[in-house]
């Protein structure tokens, strides 16, 4: 009985996580091209750039998750987990945003390039952040 109720876990996680990575692409997909054209047409140094797509990426990426992978209910006001969500999000972003401005502005690494990276380098740890944040139990 406990193999099957950890098969039941481990295959929640496992959906959980590829709905994780397909909610964040329309997000991700809009933040390459909105870098792009903060940097290439409206000038802004590239870690301002940067800056405003986090910030794009972390409402659009709260918006996907509670809506398709982190369902179930709580007794928090969507706000108030926002607000929760986007303390300990910036913490990543910061930690993001801190890896991305060193490597533009230190290697010869592409500022897109960067980006992508860090993308993947930052994901697993957001995902379990965000997983405790919008599944806190109803007491």
């Amino acid at each position: 009985m406990a193999g099957l109720r950890y098969n039941i876990k481990s295959r929640k996680l496992v959906i959980q996580l590829l709905s994780f990575g397909l909610a964040g692409l329309p997000s991700f997909l809009i933040a390459i091209p909105l870098n792009w054209l903060l940097v290439e047409h409206l000038l802004l140094q590239k870690p301002v750039a940067y800056m405003i797509t986090l910030f794009f990426q972390v409402t659009a990426n709260f918006v996907m998750l509670r809506l398709f992978v982190f369902r179930e209910k709580t007794d928090e006001r969507v706000l108030k987990t926002y607000f929760r969500f986007l303390y300990g999000i910036a913490f990543f972003r910061l930690l993001d945003w801190g890896l991305y401005t060193l490597l533009v502005k230190y290697t010869e690494i592409y500022y897109l390039v960067v980006q992508i990276g860090n993308v993947v380098i930052f994901s697993l740890a957001k995902f379990f952040y965000s997983k405790k944040i919008m599944e806190k139990p109803l007491p």
